[in-house]
């Protein structure tokens, strides 16, 4: 029972939404500025001896291999996690994370190393991918577990707003560096968005030093209910739940590094759109999924949860047609328009409401490695790949997009299918949200 005052309790909410918002904001804005530059960039710094396309899929698998590793990072994290604490996991996950994004600031390209400095980027992308994989199931548990049961919903949103505002830091960025002469940007510009992520990671360890235990896993631990094995009992007890997770999460994950990653490179490479244009059109989409997000998180304290989510895949499958047909037309102000829907209404009701509708999932001895495996194995099929997919459909299809578009609409199919199949431990609930 948690013993402290109701001004205590609210003070430590604050701390916790704080500490949780500023880790998704670096973890967002870490990897969205390495999938700008595996797009429009990574080939040339890193693996000029080959030609464009060569380059720009051996980027976007530069790209990837951190999503490959999310899961294991999950696994270790989700086990300390459940066994130790989200506390440890919470501060160290952050630290490794912001750490090994600044350190590829200051790697060596091809021109001064050779192969060493991309086996030292590949390097530096796993450990970022390790400890990525920490951060989002131990932010997302801890600050539902702190939150009221009955604002669960708004307050496991709160997170998922600083990770567009860490996207649009990323596009600000990019926005005012892409205008730099095109040798200095070559030569150091582009180390920039990496450096600037230490000042978040100093701000965010000051913080995140002050976040206190759980009450939920603190009245587990006291009452002897932490599991050996977590991992072994999600597997054994909770495979619904978890395969639920991981193919419910593949359409947003793959409609948003569509948006966000894969359309930005095709645009700018083949269509000839000026990567300026490309870049404010994520912007403007993600400024609306950021203002959307905490409306969307309090509708699920009032409606079901998974009605929301299902409604957020429902919008970005109808406005899939639009969007391919807007780009492949160069109609920017139409795109324009789907980049706003699609992010600020499909993806915010999904991202909004994945917080407590997969936490719902688990009870709390396993909580955090159900969501983080289940979260993270689903970035590393449907998430990190998502470039390298989108490239070999295009070229497929002898350029256009619309091989790509059909793989959307099935993956769309498969996550609503998955979302309606899953169940909710009803441990965590104020209410049982269908």
């Amino acid at each position: 029972m948690d013993t402290r005052t109701p001004q205590a309790q609210a003070r430590q909410r604050r701390i916790v939404v704080a500490s949780t918002f500023i880790g998704a904001i670096i973890e967002w804005y870490d990897f969205y500025i390495f999938g700008v530059i595996s797009a429009l960039f990574l080939n040339k710094l890193f693996f000029p001896s080959f030609d464009s396309t060569t380059g720009t899929l051996l980027g976007f698998m530069t790209f990837a291999t951190a999503w490959v590793v999310r899961p294991l990072g999950g696994i270790i994290a989700g086990h300390i996690g459940d066994r130790v604490g989200r506390k440890t996991t919470l501060l160290w996950s952050f630290i490794i994370m912001g750490g090994a994004t600044t350190l590829i600031g200051l790697l060596p390209t091809y021109e001064t190393a050779g192969i060493i400095g991309a086996i030292l980027l590949l390097l530096l992308r796993v450990i970022q991918g390790l400890s990525v994989g920490a951060e989002y199931g131990g932010a997302i548990v801890t600050v539902v577990e702190h939150a009221d049961k009955a604002k669960r919903g708004f307050f496991g949103s709160l997170p998922q707003c600083g990770s567009f505002l860490g996207l649009l830091l990323g596009n600000a960025t990019f926005l005012a560096i892409i205008n730099m002469d095109q040798s200095s940007l070559m030569s150091w510009g582009w180390r920039i968005p990496f450096l600037l992520s230490s000042l978040m990671l100093v701000v965010g360890i000051l913080i995140r030093t002050k976040v206190m235990e759980s009450p939920d896993f603190q009245k587990a631990k006291d009452s002897g209910q932490i599991e050996g094995m977590p991992l072994a009992t999600v597997v054994k007890q909770h495979p619904r739940q978890l395969m639920a997770i991981m193919f419910a999460q593949a359409a947003p994950n793959t409609f948003f590094y569509a948006c966000a990653v894969a359309m930005v490179s095709y645009a700018v490479t083949k269509l000839g759109i000026s990567q300026s244009k490309m870049l404010i059109a994520v912007c403007l989409g993600a400024f609306a999924e950021m203002c959307m997000i905490p409306l969307f998180g309090t509708l699920t304290d009032r409606i079901s949860r998974r009605k929301v989510f299902v409604g957020g895949l429902l919008v970005m499958a109808v406005m899939a047609f639009p969007f391919f047909t807007a780009l492949e037309a160069k109609a920017y102000g139409s795109l324009l328009v789907c980049y706003v829907v699609m992010l600020g209404l499909g993806h915010a009701a999904c991202h909004a409401s994945q917080a407590a509708l997969f936490s719902e999932m688990f009870p709390t001895n396993v909580r955090y490695t159900g969501l983080s495996v289940g979260y993270q194995a689903s970035g590393a099929i449907f998430g990190g790949p998502l470039p390298i997919i989108a490239t070999v459909l295009i070229a497929m299809h002898g350029g256009g997009i619309w091989l790509f578009y059909g793989y959307t609409m099935l993956i769309a199919l498969i996550s609503i299918i998955a979302i309606m199949a899953g169940r909710s431990h009803q441990g965590l609930m104020s209410r049982a949200p269908a």
